[in-house]
């Protein structure tokens, strides 16, 4: 290569460039800003609402009834908590493994900052070298690994004029290559940058607190204005009673101990799972993940760990001294990609022959040659490009081995000293059985998916037959049918996504194509990769998981990072999920309760009441013995069912029925003790009794005691309960009731379990005929 000082630019040339912002520089987004941080966990609706119910509270100097705001404290600590550390792990990952390329400028070969590449810049690419930026050879030629930017293992082979793409690898060769792309046009940029043009996951809870936020959100704020004016200037409360009446019905309704329970849960999961080296990045994923039913696997870097090993080495020759041989040609031969390093392993290197002629590997000719004194010629690669058809019993034996899945590779030896491209007597000596290294615990990891009705599908951009012989390796369900996509239309791969388990030839748009396709059939997907390729397929998926040791973009578009590269931590990730959810299930049946019958409370106090029977303290009190502490505590119990139905209506369904109880038998405590001119403290006392214990009822319908945990759990809680009542009389403003108001809160306490039961089956028939009518409208539409 002895054109190479005529090449780079001048220091004139590079200037030019910068000052057009030519250069290799890319804004770094691997996660949010600190500010970003704080400005989107601070400045909230949820926040703004309590923010401004404690003002009104303030208004009134009874700072006590104030302490709901404790939840905004604790939930911004907790999410920022996640976030932040979630960021600060995320950004010690970085995207290209080099950080200086070796640039030709005035001339001269210099090594610099890959960020202070310009355009048109000319690179010296040598072996184990990362590609900086998109180039095309000029001179010379190199083998390429493009595996984390198209899925294929098999190198490519790079002449003069060909293209090459950043953040694939240089596995042999060396060459000068003139910068085509930089910045933002690299090809793994515009990946990156589709990548985030897609939109947003949803997620179950979060998207169930959504719904309830906005509807509360429409109702809150006429409903309660109305309540304080009722109050006020119709009942004559006195200004502060009715603020303070006012604020409890907004607290009520404003469902934010499930924001804290949901935070407090997922954040704990995320912890969980960090000190099993997994990084959740997205903590709303976790609800998905219990939910999947389809896993598209990507065969290299999760299947299989992406190197090559020798299996087998099959003696042809058995005289020949076949370690000697291979280890003078390996020491020969300047090749390092995956094979020959799985090659250099098994046969270490020596001395032993002394070369006169060396061919390095290619992948247009399939075979390396090294010629040594008074020894002949010897040939390592693909046998049905070095044998000729008389070698029958070789070519059985590599047809043989091919098709259980093994890459073949043939020693074969020629007595000739000629050009290698006219040799055609070659005799086979050995045979090495190479595969790809299966990943630790993968049998035993799909086993359990299968156990729970988890589809495994993988897909990759190698051959369908090679990976169909992989996924006969790991076990894996309907791994004998196996599909090229590339051969596919659009209406042919929408089919194919079903009747399939093992898809070859995948481009990263066909990969997107897939998730999208069995998302349009109902199902939850989760997605597993490590390169460039997967990222699409990665942000379309329910839940995306990457491998710490893939590309940043791929790291950066997933909702959870292994950071040991440890396929067999997925099986705890969905455990977890599923645990966090079940357990959320039932706690937000428990915290829906007080939003529904708060609405429900406020508008029959509206109509028919005299005034809001609780202050926000009260509230604060019932909320932490009978939710928020049993919740908290029992959000840790072990439950690992698959999540069936959703969200919303499972929690509306069980918190409806309680709710609506509890609204009616307060409004008859309110009403009929105004009518015998009962105080108002002892109409509140009768009010917080009658709701304890339509919680404790719904408590053991939600959370049969039937472990000591929970048993100990509502013992506890309910007696601090109690045990505040008397100590904190004066603190929690309440009186003394009588006989006529005893009789009362008796005969409601014991119909409430009648209650309750015709509720629910009125709201289940009611629920279910609004289901079919649903179900029957979907069906006329199509």
């Amino acid at each position: 290569m002895n054109k190479r000082s005529s090449y780079g630019l001048t220091s004139d040339e590079v200037k030019i460039r910068q000052q057009q912002q030519q250069t290799n520089k890319v804004k770094k987004t691997t996660s949010r800003s600190y500010y970003q941080i704080f400005f989107f966990n601070i400045f909230t609706f949820f926040n703004l609402i309590n923010c401004i119910l404690f003002y009104l509270v303030s208004l009134t100097k009874s700072y006590y009834n104030g302490l709901f705001v404790l939840v905004v404290f604790s939930n911004v600590i907790i999410n920022l908590f996640q976030e932040i550390r979630s960021k600060r792990t995320l950004d010690k990952l970085a995207l290209l493994k080099v950080s200086k390329a070796k640039v030709y400028r005035d001339k001269v070969l210099v090594t610099i900052p890959i960020d202070q590449i310009v355009l048109d810049d000319f690179l010296l690419l040598e072996n184990g070298d990362q590609v900086p930026s998109d180039a095309r050879v000029v001179e010379g030629s190199l083998e390429i690994n493009e595996s984390l930017l198209t899925g294929e293992v098999d190198s490519i082979y790079k002449l003069p004029e060909s293209e090459l793409y950043s953040g694939s690898f240089v596995t042999s060769g060396q060459a000068v290559c003139q910068v085509t792309h930089v910045g933002e046009d690299n090809y793994i940029q515009k990946i990156t940058k589709e990548a985030k043009a897609i939109k947003k996951q949803t997620y179950m809870i979060k998207d169930s607190l959504g719904k309830i936020i906005k509807w509360i959100s429409i109702i809150l704020v006429p409903l309660c204005s109305l309540l304080f004016v009722k109050q006020f200037f119709f009942s004559g409360v006195a200004f502060n009673k009715a603020i303070l009446y006012t604020v409890a019905a907004a607290v009520g309704m404003f469902p934010e101990g499930l924001y804290l329970l949901t935070s407090v849960a997922l954040t704990f999961s995320a912890v969980y799972l960090a000190h099993k080296r997994v990084l959740v990045q997205e903590l709303n994923c976790i609800d998905a993940l219990a939910r999947v039913d389809i896993l598209c696997l990507d065969k290299t870097g999760t299947i299989t760990e992406g190197k090559m090993v020798v299996e087998k080495t099959i003696p042809l020759a058995p005289s020949v001294d076949v370690a000697t041989i291979m280890g003078s040609m390996l020491a020969a031969l300047p090749d390092k990609n995956p094979t020959a390093m799985a090659l250099r392993l098994a046969f270490p290197e020596n001395h032993a022959l002394i070369p006169s002629d060396i061919t390095p590997f290619s992948s247009d000719r399939k075979y390396s040659c090294v010629t040594f004194a008074d020894k002949g010629m010897y040939f390592l690669g693909a046998t049905s490009f070095l044998l000729s058809e008389n070698e029958v019993e070789a070519l059985k034996l590599d047809k043989k081995y091919a098709h259980a899945g093994y890459r073949v590779l043939t020693l074969g030896h020629s007595n000739e000293h000629a050009d290698h491209k006219t040799v055609n007597n070659i005799t086979p000596i050995a045979m090495f059985l190479i595969s790809d290294t299966v990943r630790e615990n993968v049998i035993e990891t799909l086993q359990f998916f299968k156990g729970q009705g988890v589809t495994c599908k993988i897909i990759s951009g190698d051959d369908p037959a090679t990976v169909s012989q992989i996924a006969k390796k790991v076990q894996l369900p309907g791994a004998e049918k196996y599909i090229d996509v590339s051969k596919l239309n659009e209406t042919e791969l929408k089919d194919a996504v079903i009747n399939y388990q093992i898809f070859g030839r995948v481009t990263p748009q066909r990969k997107k194509e897939m998730v999208v396709a069995l998302k349009s059939l109902g199902h939850t997907v989760a997605m597993t990769g490590d390169g460039v390729n997967d990222v699409l397929a990665l942000k379309e998926a329910n839940c995306s998981i990457a491998m710490a040791s893939g590309v940043d973009a791929a790291r950066q578009t997933s909702d959870i990072v292994l950071l040991d590269n440890q396929f067999n931590a997925i099986p705890d990730i969905m455990n977890e999920g599923r645990r966090v959810i079940n357990n959320m299930t039932r706690a937000g049946a428990l915290v829906l309760v007080q939003v529904i019958y708060s609405i429900l409370l406020t508008t029959g106090t509206l109509i028919a009441g005299f005034s809001y029977p609780f202050e926000p303290i009260q509230l604060t009190i019932i909320n932490a013995c009978f939710v928020g502490i049993p919740s908290f505590l029992l959000n840790f119990e072990l439950d690992f069912k698959r999540v069936k139905g959703e969200f919303l209506p499972t929690i509306f369904k069980k918190a409806f029925p309680p709710g609506l109880t509890i609204a009616i038998g307060t409004l008859l405590i309110i009403n009929v003790g105004h009518f015998f001119g009962s105080s108002t403290k002892a109409l509140s006392i009768m009010a917080i009794l009658f709701t304890a214990w339509n919680y404790l009822l719904v408590q053991r319908n939600i959370y049969p005691p039937n472990t000591k945990y929970r048993l100990f759990i509502f013992l506890t809680t309910q007696t601090l309960y109690f045990i505040t009542l008397i100590i904190g009389q004066d603190f929690l403003n309440l009186g003394n009731v009588t006989y006529i108001n005893l009789i009362l809160l008796v005969a409601l306490l014991g119909y409430s379990i009648f209650f309750q039961k015709i509720f629910a089956s009125l709201f289940a028939k009611l629920y279910n005929r609004f289901k079919m009518k649903l179900a029957l409208r979907q069906d006329t539409n199509q």
